[in-house]
């Protein structure tokens, strides 16, 4: 799910949402002359158990994406401590975590990284 991410990300497939742009069409548009250095990774921004009323329990998992700019240091790439939010992997993990869902049901590794948290 992770690798198909970064894939997805970069433009190799074509986005499992109708309109959905991936993080170079982002850079593009805002003229990004330069190359930039970033990471993204899957989340669980919140996990519970509900009980019906029949008094059975139902994991519910909410899942995104995060993304993080990163620069080259003496020992390697590091995180910047805060990414600006119009940085094109951070628009492309917005407009992911915003469909999570859909592409869940798009996307098989995806649903399965869901079932599985």
């Amino acid at each position: 799910a992770d690798y198909h991410l970064k894939e997805l990300s970069m433009g190799e497939h074509c986005q499992p949402v109708s309109g959905m742009r991936n993080a170079l069409n982002y850079s593009e548009e805002q003229g990004l002359e330069q190359g930039w250095c970033a990471r993204e990774w899957f989340i669980v921004n919140k996990a519970e158990i509900q009980i019906t009323k029949d008094s059975v329990m139902v994991p519910r998992v909410e899942m995104g994406v995060e993304a993080r700019e990163t620069f080259k240091s003496e020992t390697g790439l590091q995180d910047v401590p805060i990414t600006r939010p119009d940085h094109p992997l951070v628009q492309y993990a917005d407009a992911f975590t915003h469909n999570f869902e859909l592409i869940a049901e798009r996307k098989s590794v995806v649903f399965h990284l869901r079932e599985l948290a």
